[in-house]
């Protein structure tokens, strides 16, 4: 069979297509092929033509016209055009470098925690979509996150990501850039869609706090908002620090930090936003030696190493309470300094991400690690 040709073409129409399977049908007979047409973007329409098999053809049933000049994405409303750049911005983020030539106003946002950085960074009305729609927003961005259109549970697909027309869309996972569902970073580019990856995904893990300022720095560029950005990358580093300086002095507990796993447990590393959390809030990570983010380990590892303190991500079908009562449970848990001494501190997963909610996290540990430094903050 030939090859199939693609060719572009532009036009003010957007063209809604449905298709017909039908067997034991004559093929076209314009160059004995089907034409099928995509709308992918404003004003754009691309062309596929391909051969068919005389066994089982696929034939165009209807083909309807919608308003002339309308995009796909404007159903959630226009989004009035920015004012240009002086001159264009350039990041490089995670290797690949993006340019723009004015603000983005039609932002898609993968993850909860992203979208409430954007909206502290005050863009979040510009963001027409997010994934995540069941997440839980902190109370101060709550009214602000519930005026954005939720596009799942978890991530988009591909279809309604292109279906709003977006000039930029942001993750805070590499999750958010699978492949295999379509929408890498490379597929979007593709079809003229910038995209930008919080830094904590890039392979690198999470070495020190000014991976989260680099990231919200380049941010406001693209955003337009650099002293906003600037404020709350201030914000987070400041927290922090009060937090540290508070309980300078103390001796680290050593903790672990039980993310999931009864068979094989899962816990943090020495390289991620997890470790830095351990490092701010005076705990000492049992797997700091850890060369991933996230490392599995083993029971008798971990039993050990005689844990003082239990750190408790809390997601999932799976209760905190749950994994608490797992662990009393266990055989060897159940006789480290921790579980005898009922020293469990529950975080929620989404205050483990890079976030302003990083202050929050840490400010929960060191509070229950460290009571007579942190005091009732």
């Amino acid at each position: 069979m030939a090859s199939p040709i693609t060719r572009r073409v532009v036009c003010d129409i957007l063209f809604v297509v449905v298709y017909e399977a039908e067997s034991r049908r004559r093929a076209c007979t314009w160059a004995s092929a089907g034409f099928s047409f995509v709308a992918l973007s404003r004003n754009e329409v691309y062309m596929h033509c391909q051969l068919f098999r005389s066994s089982a053809l696929v034939t165009l049933a209807v083909a309807a016209l919608v308003v002339a000049g309308c995009s796909r994405g404007e159903s959630v409303g226009q989004t009035a055009s920015a004012e240009s750049f002086a001159e264009p911005v350039s990041v490089t983020n995670c290797a690949r470098t993006e340019t723009f030539d004015a603000p983005p106003q039609r932002i898609v946002s993968m993850n909860d925690h992203v979208t409430e950085v954007l909206i502290e960074m005050g863009a979040g009305d510009r963001i027409v979509g997010t994934g995540y729609g069941d997440a839980t927003p902190l109370p101060e961005f709550a009214d602000a996150f519930a005026k954005i259109p939720k596009l799942a549970k978890e991530y988009p697909t591909r279809e309604q990501i292109l279906d709003l027309d977006p000039d930029l869309v942001v993750g805070g996972m590499r999750s958010a850039f699978d492949e295999k569902e379509g929408r890498s970073r490379e597929s979007l580019g593709e079809q003229g869609i910038p995209t930008f990856l919080f830094s904590e995904y890039c392979g690198q893990g999470f070495p020190d706090i000014g991976l989260l300022r680099s990231d919200y720095t380049q941010l406001g560029e693209i955003l337009g908002v650099p002293d906003e950005a600037v404020a709350v990358s201030d914000r987070v580093t400041s927290g922090l620090q009060a937090v540290r300086d508070e309980i300078a002095g103390t001796a680290p507990v050593p903790t672990f930090f039980y993310d999931s796993g009864e068979d094989v447990p899962l816990t943090i590393g020495g390289v991620g936003v997890g470790h830095l959390i351990a490092d701010h809030a005076g705990a000492a990570n049992l797997f700091a030696e850890g060369e991933k983010p996230y490392s599995k380990s083993t029971w008798e590892i971990i039993g050990e190493r005689a844990p003082e303190a239990i750190v408790v991500l809390d997601y999932g079908t799976t209760s905190a309470q749950a994994k608490i009562d797992f662990l009393k449970s266990h055989p060897i848990m159940s006789t480290t300094p921790a579980v005898k001494a009922g020293r469990f501190v529950v975080v929620p997963l989404d205050d483990f991400f890079e976030s302003p909610r990083l202050v929050r996290s840490v400010e929960t540990i060191a509070r229950a690690l460290h009571p007579d430094a942190v005091g009732a903050r």
